[in-house]
């Protein structure tokens, strides 16, 4: 017997179970885990833990999710789709030589990248940080955060008007910033505003 499909299981769910199932959904493909029971009891307004675990156990019992007992994030998806954050990896190669197709179906995820957090991007207006490896159009994935540790990368702009791409370090009261490219170079600061995290690159075309 066929397993039932996607639409048949969502197709008797009560308007409850519909929204927390889409909610599951909506945290595991963006973030790469499932809510607390505790974070669907915020975002719906249920105070007992119980109303929210008779509403999941109902969704696993009409097969839309799994849970595992003392696993405060063991909630996954039975039908597993695709994350936002997963490309499909079609293979390798190198300048001039042989593509490397690759066989399996397989997802690259990027969930460091474009997972959890607040993330935003800046672009390249011209090639200054080519030394770093960025070029003219490229966007510069960052992450906002509250703390930054020494030798992360960070957009920051000093005194409100120079914007700069450095690693950053706590250097007693001031903070010191090295170039990516030559850390030799750096510049100590007391009034730099961290914009963000450096955490990936992506460039088109």
């Amino acid at each position: 017997m066929a397993a039932a499909s996607y639409s048949s299981k969502t197709a008797i769910l009560t308007p409850r179970q519909r929204e927390i199932y889409e909610y599951v959904k909506e945290n595991i493909m963006n973030r790469g885990y499932g809510p607390t029971v505790r974070e669907i009891g915020n975002e719906f307004g249920i105070k007992s833990p119980n109303g929210v675990m008779c509403h999941l156990k109902a969704l696993e019992k009409k097969g839309l999710i799994s849970r595992e007992a003392n696993l405060s994030r063991a909630i996954q998806l039975c039908d597993k789709p695709q994350r936002k954050t997963a490309l499909e990896y079609k293979g390798q190669f190198s300048q001039g030589g042989k593509l490397k197709e690759n066989k399996d179906s397989e997802q690259i995820d990027f969930i460091d990248i474009l997972g959890s957090g607040d993330h935003f991007c800046f672009r390249a207006a011209d090639d200054s940080l080519a030394d770093d490896g960025i070029a003219k159009g490229d966007y510069i994935v960052c992450r906002q955060q509250q703390f930054y540790r020494d030798g992360d990368r960070i957009i920051g702009t000093i005194d409100g008007k120079e914007t700069v791409h450095k690693r950053f370090f706590q250097d007693g009261n001031r903070i010191r910033l090295e170039s990516v490219s030559a850390p030799k170079k750096a510049i100590h600061t007391t009034n730099i505003n961290i914009l963000g995290m450096v955490m990936g690159l992506i460039r088109k075309g």
